[in-house]
């Protein structure tokens, strides 16, 4: 079966030559200089705007680019269900189903409300309760329901939201569900956020 594969022609360029390897561009850098040294260009308007066009390539972003290119064909047939998640493509490439659950933890809706991640923008992810966090959250509620768990204080707590439960004594999310999006999504999600590296939010690949 093919795939077809939308890009602009940065997009394509990328994926297509890949980015120089830092001691390359070093090399690039250095033979643009003897090259002009030896023609008597240093310090000329030529050789300024060659030196000026040269950095003005950001490699930084190029790099994130073709990474988020990857991740985007090597999850492109994920399931939007819950399930366990490592892998930050996982996160970046989750679907509507998994960013709800994903930004319910309280840790990351408040970082996506304050802009300090991505938090899904780019998909069209709007919080089904803007400002509400932790047991204020219908969508944490839904998460945490019949859970145990320690506190930020060292107490063992243990949470019924009886109002969520339907007249069958049922919930939104099996308990399976449940400690998969609290044991493996949350908790490998905000080892993301700790690791400061990669936005685990954006699908683009932007950084933290």
């Amino acid at each position: 079966m093919a795939v077809a594969i939308y890009a602009t022609d940065a997009d394509y360029s990328v994926m297509r030559y890949g980015v120089p390897r830092s001691e390359d561009r070093a090399s690039i850098r250095r033979r643009l200089e003897s090259t002009a040294r030896s023609h008597g260009l240093i310090g000329s308007e030529m050789y300024d705007r060659a030196v000026k066009r040269f950095d003005s390539f950001n490699f930084e972003r190029i790099e994130r680019k073709l990474d988020a290119l990857k991740r985007k064909v090597s999850h492109l047939f994920d399931t939007d269900e819950v399930r366990m998640m490592h892998d930050i493509g996982d996160f970046q490439q989750a679907g509507p189903v998994l960013q709800r659950w994903i930004m319910a933890n309280p840790r990351a809706k408040r970082l996506h409300e304050k802009d300090m991640i991505h938090g899904y923008k780019s998909s069209g992810y709007v919080p089904n309760y803007p400002g509400r966090y932790g047991h204020d959250d219908p969508d944490y509620q839904q998460v945490m329901h019949g859970l145990h768990y320690t506190d930020e204080e060292g107490n063992d707590v243990f949470t019924n939201y009886l109002h969520i439960v339907d007249d069958d004594g049922r919930t939104e999310l099996t308990f399976g569900a449940q400690t998969t999006i609290r044991d493996s999504i949350w908790a490998n999600f905000e080892a993301y956020l700790d690791a400061g590296l990669d936005d685990p939010s954006d699908p683009d690949n932007g950084s933290l």
